[in-house]
């Protein structure tokens, strides 16, 4: 009789390190403190810095299925990029599968982290959970690691305005189409991806081309408009975004359309991955009698974006 192989074969660290253990969904400022105390003690100790993470989020597996889910932040490789850019050696990220969640508290702490990863030093947020029903606490996993020969660091909540900063309350901001509280959480602005597919032409023939975006994952925004920057593989300036139904002229039907024009920019985006930062709300979706409406309205539209572009460049004489 063979044995069944363990959630984690396949994975592995090319050297013992310090790890920061967490999903990390959209890095924001809490997770930054989290992975900037991993980066200190890598330092003091003279070993990489590593972050064990899932793609996916536990409660997919967990509860009833991926819709019942918190929706993510950031696609997966997006989150390994910006852990990557944060200073992190290595990314382990698999798949969160139901070997994972039956894998009792303490033979995640001794086989997988000290054994398998060979860990010298683990860095979690205060309610970090691991281990069959989520047995394990961050508590739980200091006794292990004084067992198991690594050292633990907890890290208590970190603060804005007095609460929490979590994924669900950055969630919640964007859901509610608040951006300003959403973007001071994650410390940069909420991102959408994807890559641009062919739409109708109708943003050409009215003067405002667009490009649709097939994005990779549901936007958490409300229907509206919103003043973004948007980059390919290289930056290609401010914009405009367009999220909800689009309703054709003297007609009942909808679609759903998620689109952006990017100012004086003239290029062909057909088949490219694009990156939209949205910097601020401009307002909600309407419903126009004609062309001429809504021309006039997009109008006013990039007007009332110039204060959110004027935010993100840089100031002239600053230092």
């Amino acid at each position: 009789m063979t044995s069944k192989s363990p959630p984690w074969a396949g994975l592995s660290l090319p050297t013992p390190s310090a790890i920061a253990l967490g999903l990390f969904d959209g890095v924001h400022v809490g997770h930054q403190e989290i992975l900037r105390r991993t980066l200190t003690v890598a330092e003091r100790v003279s070993l990489p810095a590593a972050v064990f993470s899932f793609q996916n989020h536990p409660k997919a597996v967990l509860g009833n299925g991926p819709e019942g889910a918190p929706r993510l932040l950031v696609p997966p490789k997006r989150r390994e990029e910006l852990l990557r850019a944060f200073g992190m050696s290595e990314v382990l990220m698999p798949e969160f599968t139901r070997e994972w969640a039956e894998t009792p508290a303490e033979t995640f702490a001794r086989e997988f982290l000290a054994e398998t990863l060979r860990v010298r030093h683990v860095v979690v947020g205060f309610n970090y959970c691991f281990g069959r029903r989520a047995e394990g606490r961050a508590r739980d996993l200091q006794g292990f690691g004084e067992r198991h020969g690594f050292g633990v660091e907890i890290v208590p909540p970190f603060l804005l305005d007095g609460e929490e900063v979590s994924s669900t309350r950055i969630r919640l901001a964007i859901q509610a189409g608040d951006l300003a509280s959403a973007n001071r959480l994650l410390g940069r602005p909420h991102e959408l991806s994807g890559t641009v597919i062919r739409g109708d032409g109708r943003g050409v023939r009215l003067g405002y081309p667009t490009a649709n975006l097939a994005p990779d994952l549901p936007p958490l925004l409300p229907p509206g408009v919103y003043a973004v920057e948007v980059e390919g593989a290289e930056p290609l300036g401010f914009g405009l975004f367009f999220l909800g139904p689009r309703r054709t002229f003297g007609e009942a039907e909808s679609v759903s359309t998620v689109e952006v024009h990017i100012l004086d920019y003239a290029g062909d985006l057909y088949g490219r991955r694009l990156r939209i930062g949205v910097l601020g709300r401009v307002r909600g979706a309407m419903k126009f009698t004609g062309p001429e409406a809504l021309i006039e309205q997009i109008r006013k539209d990039r007007e009332a974006c110039e204060p959110f572009f004027q935010e993100r460049l840089p100031k002239v004489g600053a230092r």
